[in-house]
């Protein structure tokens, strides 16, 4: 007797796995994925301040405390108009990579590319020609002496801005691993020729900038090797057309750049070239507090241009407590071991400078989740919500310092900053739940 074993009862063919099985398998892939990615981009910003902060440490021990306060008088209307001077171009450029998506070929990007460098061009001149009037009129009258120098710091507008909008193709189409390794390649530009130049012909105040200019022109070829034709090609969208839609994101970043630098400003003219040296000796000493919440906030950034996820408010607790808690788990240790540090790498010469590191510690910690969280309102296309929080905290911090400066020195201008931070990161952080609870007002979760 023989079984027959064909199936003819449909009930009893195979069945296919579920559809959904593939779905959520892919979904855990990309989670991976995407937590992989983050810690990676994470590792390279470490990286990158890991070289910052190198490159702080050889400006202090060639140039002295004096000599590295003149350095932070030439550089300071660069630093203080580099994102300014953008006028949104890199968030612009940002949000048409990340409309693109990362299905398209590298070579496809080449138009939106060709667009940035043009656009980067065109900023970094017309940025740097306010920076000369503003070296021109804007320094104390002590410290005019510097201005020939500061000019020549002036000419590096360009190549930053190239590089900081080119680069911005790269994150915006999710490209972590362009973007992290651009960003580490135009990071170990200075150091590497400031260490070239102390090993062959030795450093001073007017090499180091020479240094700094030749720096940002190797940032901008880092970032356009590998595009054929780039000042010939097609170009899409027109730089006109760039400006146009950058102006909301300019005006943000007037209003956020200018307060994060107007310590800085602040120091300038109200402090001695020595004073100066040690509180800008100490901002790259404090940057690492920033690294996690600042890196998070390029993908808060995708995420809130992607019209197809939404987060939730469960979704901004949980990245805000673990922002707090990772921010407060590193600053204690750093407050205790900062000190014995710094005499350590930078020597006893710059022992005064710590008292700024103790208070520019926690303003670091807060920048760092305030940038992240203000990427977030950036991508959800609201480049203007944070302004008014902005204004307010220069007022209240210019207030502050004017009241504090004669009984507590140059330490009021930190404490005037640490105030301020704290004012925006409430504040913007209102901003944020309530755009999340307009996009889900049926949920809390």
């Amino acid at each position: 007797m023989t079984t027959d074993t064909t199936l003819s009862n449909p009930a009893d063919l195979p069945v296919d796995p579920p559809p959904e099985r593939p779905g959520k398998i892919r979904a855990a892939w990309d989670q991976v994925r995407q937590r992989s990615t983050f810690v990676w981009t994470v590792g390279f910003a470490f990286a990158v301040v890991a070289l910052q902060l190198g490159q702080g440490i050889l400006l202090a021990r060639l140039l002295g405390p004096e000599g590295r306060g003149q350095y932070a008088t030439c550089v300071l209307y660069v630093q203080m108009l580099l994102y300014v001077g953008l006028f949104g171009g890199l968030e612009v450029i940002c949000r048409y990579a990340a409309d693109a998506g990362n299905e398209q070929d590298p070579a496809s990007q080449n138009p939106l590319r060709r667009a940035a460098l043009r656009l980067g061009m065109t900023t970094g001149i017309a940025t740097m020609a306010v920076v000369v009037l503003l070296n021109v009129v804007g320094l104390p009258e002590e410290k005019r002496f510097l201005m020939p120098l500061a000019l020549i710091c002036s000419l590096s507008m360009i190549g930053q801005h190239v590089m900081l909008i080119m680069t911005a193709v790269d994150r915006g189409s999710g490209d972590f691993r362009a973007y992290n390794w651009r960003r580490f390649m135009s990071a170990a530009a200075f150091p590497g020729l400031l260490l070239a130049a102390f090993l062959t012909f030795g450093v001073d105040l007017r090499v180091a900038c020479w240094m700094f200019v030749a720096a940002s022109a190797l940032s901008m070829v880092v970032c356009v090797v590998g595009v054929p034709q780039p000042l010939r090609g097609a170009s899409s969208p027109p730089v006109r057309s760039l400006v146009r839609e950058s102006r909301p994101y300019g005006v943000s970043m007037l209003a956020t750049d200018l307060f994060e630098r107007l310590d800085l400003l602040l120091v300038m003219w109200l402090t001695s070239l020595v004073t100066q040296g040690y509180y800008a000796a100490m901002v790259p000493v404090v940057y690492p507090l920033t690294v996690i919440p600042n890196t998070l906030g390029l993908f808060l950034f995708n995420a809130g241009a992607d019209s197809n996820r939404r987060l939730k408010t469960a979704d901004v607790h949980r990245i805000l407590g673990s922002s707090l808690a990772v921010q407060a788990a590193t600053l204690v240790p750093f407050l205790i071991l900062i000190g014995p540090l710094v005499r350590l790498v930078y020597g006893e010469e710059f022992s005064p400078a710590i008292q700024f590191a103790w208070w520019l510690a926690p303003v670091s910690a807060l920048k760092g989740i305030l940038q992240g969280l203000d990427s977030y309102v950036k991508g959800r296309g609201r480049p203007l919500a944070s302004i008014l929080c902005r204004v307010v905290a220069a007022v209240a911090m210019v207030a502050l310092t004017l009241m504090l400066i004669d009984q507590w020195g140059a330490v009021a201008i930190a404490f005037s900053a640490l105030v301020g931070q704290i004012i925006c990161l409430v504040w913007i952080s209102a901003i944020v739940y309530a755009d999340v609870r307009r996009q889900h007002p049926a949920s809390v979760a």
